[in-house]
């Protein structure tokens, strides 16, 4: 232990006599020191405890203090010489790396003193347009309405005019009966007479009744459809027609439904007024 003792005492000392050109030999110093001055106080208190060891625990404990006086000093602190190189093999090592040059992609700025000012008519262009935005936006607003509103009229004229137009197209025939001027006689109620002197009451009936048809459509315009009946066709006389036409229309229906409906045989008077007041009830347009 003594050998020991003395060993690392001797060994201070020549760490201590070396200059301190490095890290490296300052921390072994230290802890070399550290470890010279802590190794006799264990020991000496390890070897009290036996009576024939106490001597030779202080002689060896007085020694090694002798030998950790002359070791460097405990706490000497590094130059900023010693520093810098040391931080400078520390660069130079490949291991840890080094400086490293990185490229990359970035906007060039404009050089705005160099750019060309619009001209000042275009400035204020977009200034008086920038104020009068909402004005703008109103107008626009306003055109597509009243585009929308020509629109929509064009369309319900243009469906009106197909109706009619239908309407027109169907009122041909009336409930399978003919009604286009060209198949009807030119006078119509001297032609149903001529048929009732020949004893053919129910023709005579039928002739004035499409004549009645084909009068209201197509000399008073009144509206009455391919599939109306005589009941529709009545109302519809009636909301155009006076009331002495409409009488006449009226009587005329009559007499068409028993004839042809009830199957009753229709007396000669009825129909010979008919015949005779055809002409002053429909041939003339309604005042």
């Amino acid at each position: 232990m003594r050998l020991r003792a003395e060993s690392l005492a001797s060994l201070t000392a020549k760490l201590a006599v070396r200059p301190a050109g490095s890290l490296a030999v300052r921390l072994a110093v230290s802890f070399t020191a550290i470890l010279a001055a802590s190794l006799p106080v264990s020991l000496a208190a390890s070897l009290a405890v036996s009576p024939a060891g106490g001597a030779w625990a202080a002689t060896s404990a007085a020694n090694a203090g002798t030998a950790a006086a002359g070791a460097a000093p405990i706490g000497t602190y590094l130059t900023r010489e010693e520093i810098r190189v040391a931080a400078a093999k520390l660069r130079a090592d490949p291991n840890l790396g080094g400086e490293q040059t990185l490229r990359t992609l970035r906007w060039k700025e404009a050089n705005a003193a160099n750019a060309t000012p619009p001209p000042s008519w275009l400035t204020r262009l977009f200034d008086s347009l920038a104020q009068s935005s909402r004005l703008l936006l109103w107008i626009f607003g306003a055109v597509c309405a009243a585009i929308a509103l020509v629109w929509a009229f064009r369309m319900l004229r243009a469906r009106v005019s197909l109706t009619t137009a239908r309407e027109h197209a169907v009122t041909s025939s009336v409930q399978g009966l003919d009604i286009r001027p060209e198949s009807l006689p030119e006078d119509i109620g001297a032609a149903a007479l001529a048929l009732l002197e020949a004893g053919r009451e129910r023709e005579a009936l039928s002739l004035l009744y499409r004549g009645a048809l084909s009068r209201a459509v197509h000399r008073h315009g009144i509206a009455i459809l391919a599939s109306a009946t005589e009941g529709e066709a009545l109302r519809a006389v009636n909301a155009k027609l006076d009331p002495p036409r409409a009488a006449y229309f009226a009587d005329l229906v009559a007499l068409w439904q028993r004839a042809v409906y009830a199957g009753e045989r229709v007396s000669v008077p009825p129909i010979d007024r008919l015949c005779r007041g055809f002409a002053a009830s429909l041939e003339v347009s309604a005042p």
